[in-house]
């Protein structure tokens, strides 16, 4: 990952090695409704997988709604006081036996913490499930 410094003379590129961020988390998600008031809560299983190629997220929820969905068009970057922020799109994986293939898209940006330990950030999600999502990770043990 390259990174070009902004602002007046500074204009060279540094190499940035992307963290770690491969592996089990757990995902808590509030669902909101359009006034801004809690629908309902859930959680999921959060999985990273990270390679040389880039990074690849799966939620999968649990409880009284369970769906699966995965990602693409992932874009990771550092931010100044030394967090990560991860943007991707996402869309219902019809090979889960509870998700439709079409069933909603969406998109989600999680922030994660320096020590690279807890996430917090949102969704927004489309085609039959519009709605925007307040969501907070924190990495599993391996």
């Amino acid at each position: 990952m390259v990174r070009q410094d902004a602002g007046p003379g500074r204009n060279r590129a540094r190499e940035v090695t992307a963290p770690d961020l491969a592996g089990a988390w757990a995902l808590h998600g509030i669902t909101m409704g359009p006034d801004g008031g809690i629908l309902y809560e859930w959680d999921a299983d959060l999985a990273i997988q990270q390679s040389a190629d880039g990074i690849a997220v799966a939620i999968e929820t649990s409880g009284f709604k369970s769906s699966r969905s995965v990602s693409f068009a992932e874009k990771l970057t550092p931010l100044p006081e030394g967090g990560w922020h991860l943007r991707y799109g996402y869309e219902a994986d019809g090979a889960h036996e509870g998700t439709a293939p079409g069933q909603f898209f969406g998109l989600s940006q999680l922030t994660f913490a320096p020590d690279l330990q807890t996430a917090e950030g949102s969704s927004c999600n489309y085609n039959g499930r519009y709605v925007v999502m307040q969501l907070s990770a924190r990495r599993l043990a391996c």
